[in-house]
């Protein structure tokens, strides 16, 4: 990690988390309630040979994991985003909101579905989404560089919290899961078979 900027929003994102190191939750309980916390990276404005014209965010997200239900909860995320100068940090407070509780969605619930000759997946009931009493609380943080300029807000926590979500549940858990959602018949399925 020799970038000063990705190293800025990972360090901008665990001090709002009051990140410390700690021994994996995982293997110092065995309650049936699992907390976990994950952190990690994300961009999607990656611009082959263009130096720092690229928008750099993190994530750290706090999960409880029901081990009997298999249903998985974000309970706060804190999303970082440095896209050099915001014009609008308050815009970007929000995008980096809206991108948070998206992000939760797609890690927790969204998932198209097929059968053999068409997506089954074709209203809210079929295709889940997080509802408004499900999202977790949210802090957003700007990383402002003034003397960069600006090179967008557009979704570059998104992957970035769903991928601390992932990190999280094996924290929580020491089960590492590869497919999204965590859907409670996921979840249970890997509980069982770890």
């Amino acid at each position: 990690m020799s970038r000063p900027r990705w190293l800025g929003v990972l360090k901008a994102a665990a001090d709002a988390a009051k990140w410390t190191p700690r021994v994996a939750a995982s293997t110092v309980t065995g309650a049936r309630i699992a907390v976990g916390r994950g952190i990690a990276l994300g961009t999607h404005h990656l611009i082959p040979n263009q130096g720092d014209r690229i928008t750099y965010a993190a994530a750290v997200v706090e999960v409880e994991v029901n081990k009997d239900s298999g249903v998985v909860v974000a309970k706060h995320v804190y999303g970082a985003m440095d896209c050099g100068l915001a014009v609008n940090p308050g815009i970007v407070e929000s995008q980096i909101v809206g991108m948070s509780v998206h992000g939760t969605s797609l890690a927790l619930k969204e998932e198209v579905k097929f059968n053999q000759t068409n997506v089954t997946s074709l209203d809210w009931n079929t295709y889940p989404t997080l509802r408004f009493g499900e999202h977790p609380a949210v802090t957003p943080i700007v990383v402002q560089r003034i003397n960069e300029r600006s090179t967008g807000a557009g979704e570059e926590v998104l992957p970035a919290v769903v991928a601390a979500i992932g990190n999280a549940f094996f924290d929580a858990t020491g089960v590492r899961l590869r497919q999204f959602p965590l859907t409670p018949s996921r979840v249970l399925a890997a509980l069982k078979s770890a």
